[in-house]
């Protein structure tokens, strides 16, 4: 009979799962939180001329005709 005693092999195993796990779950989460999976850091400027509207900083017109130049690109 093999004795392990207080910590055996698996339970070693399982700590190291749960703990990849638990940073996963983190990183996914500030990603999440940092707007990385709906795209708004992919298209940039895009997103930039869209909060400017939505602040009232720019009007349509200045939206549409800078937005035809971000698309030229």
């Amino acid at each position: 009979m093999c004795h392990w005693g207080v910590f055996p092999p698996f339970i070693f195993f399982f700590f190291i799962v749960f703990t990849g796990m638990f940073v996963v779950n983190i990183v996914m989460w500030r990603r999440r939180r940092w707007g990385w999976y709906n795209g708004s850091r992919q298209r940039g400027g895009q997103a930039i001329l869209e909060r400017r509207l939505a602040k009232g900083e720019i009007d349509v017109d200045d939206y549409k005709r800078l937005k035809q130049v971000l698309d030229e690109d």
